[in-house]
């Protein structure tokens, strides 16, 4: 094992854990989420609002209990993507060491640990309630710099996240598969 680790810096929607937007309204019984909420969602995600604060709001605009809220917020995260929680726990093996690199709320990350196992080898990262920005706004990228160094490896779904990580300077692979990230490596 390799005792100075790379730094992988790992998105978690659609990366680790399959998303999937909709389902909050499927979840909720509604055609779909009510524009005022998703704004409000951006708020909670870059820490202006507290999760409290957005699931009541959810609560009362979509007249259900705040557990309901909740259970159907959680609902957008479906489970780990195939051949992540493999990848993630052995990735020491590899000389890397994984910190999380996402747009997220606290809700949705303690869901996040709930379900994909590998979350517990993954020991920090940056999340955009925590910088008060989202990619690829230059603060969150400025963030995870300032806390753990430009990283090794920067993997996201999202071409134009990739983009903007490449702009930095950052080495990044768009995320397909965890079998072709475990060749990349």
């Amino acid at each position: 094992m390799n005792n100075n680790p790379k730094i992988l810096a790992l998105d978690i929607g659609n990366v680790c854990v399959k998303i999937d937007f909709a389902n909050f309204a499927r979840t909720l019984g509604i055609a779909e989420i009510p524009q005022e909420l998703i704004a409000l969602q951006r708020e909670l995600e870059c820490g202006r609002i507290d999760d409290k604060t957005f699931l009541s709001a959810v609560s009362e605009t979509c007249c259900c209990s705040y557990p309901d809220a909740l259970y159907a917020f959680n609902s957008i995260l479906i489970a780990p993507i195939s051949g992540m929680v493999e990848l993630v726990s052995s990735l020491n093996s590899y000389g890397y060491e994984a910190r999380f690199f996402s747009d997220i709320s606290p809700a949705h990350l303690a869901r996040t640990k709930e379900i994909f196992p590998a979350a517990a080898a993954v020991p920090d990262g940056m999340f955009s309630f925590v910088s008060g920005a989202q990619k690829p706004d230059e603060t969150m990228f400025a963030a995870f710099e300032k806390r753990f160094g430009i990283p090794a490896l920067y993997v996201d779904d999202r071409m134009e996240l990739i983009s903007a990580a490449r702009a930095r300077g950052w080495n990044s692979r768009q995320f397909t598969t965890a079998s072709d990230l475990l060749t990349y490596l």
